[in-house]
């Protein structure tokens, strides 16, 4: 009967013979530990602080990464030594933002992220920002953003109230009203200007037709009987 371990066994170290793994190298009398990783599915950005010292770097880390994991990844990958690790959790304010930008929706936490800061053996210098993106296709690319917005826009074209106040209606009423005050017009409920009582009224489940609207509401708007 073959044991289960004697083939895991067996499969690790012709994985390690294809990835050419070599001794675990030392420094600053510390060895560098963690399980060997060949197919990493995580992320880690380098963030820019011109805040720290070129002594200290700072990464975006998933909330599973851990101090050891960030050490042998640097050393092993990119032979960058460290000499020590502080790690925080970040976590996001409370917001209605939804995924395509719009202000509105239920409330929600984002979910939080982890930054870890380490302390270089060598210093590290930014390299300056680039002032020419084209090498980038960084037209294009805004290009292709404003599109976006644009069939967003056409898509929904009536804006969520929640995200800005109707111009046109507030335009809309202030003309009303200055027109009520110079007796232009003189004001009557809806059920008077269609020629119902108001037990009638109230029964009329049908929307009144534009000719009994306002004039003000019957300019176009948008939204609005045309």
């Amino acid at each position: 009967m073959v044991r289960l371990s004697n083939i895991q066994g067996k499969v690790l170290r012709r994985l390690k013979e294809q990835a050419g793994t070599k001794e675990v190298k030392k420094y600053r009398s510390t060895e560098v530990v963690g399980k060997p990783v060949y197919l990493p599915q995580f992320r880690i950005a380098l963030v820019r602080t011109p805040n720290l010292s070129s002594k200290y770097a700072q990464f975006r880390v998933p909330l599973n990464f851990n101090k050891f994991d960030l050490r042998s990844y640097l050393y092993n990958l990119y032979g960058v030594a460290v000499l020590g690790i502080r790690s925080y959790v970040q976590a996001q304010g409370l917001t209605r933002i939804t995924r395509d930008g719009k202000g509105y929706g239920p409330w929600r936490r984002p979910k939080s992220q982890k930054r870890m800061t380490v302390e270089l053996k060598e210093p590290f210098a930014w390299p300056e920002e680039p002032k020419d993106l084209t090498p980038w296709e960084h037209e294009g690319w805004e290009k292709a953003e404003l599109w976006q917005q644009q069939q967003q826009d056409k898509e929904n074209p009536k804006r969520n109230s929640g995200e800005e106040p109707d111009h046109e209606l507030r335009a809309a009423y202030k003309e009303q009203a200055k027109a009520l005050l110079e007796k232009k017009e003189t004001w009557r409920p809806t059920w008077k200007a269609v020629g119902l009582e108001p037990h009638e009224a109230a029964k009329k489940a049908s929307y009144f037709p534009a000719t009994t609207l306002p004039a003000w509401y019957a300019k176009q708007r948008k939204g609005g009987p045309k």
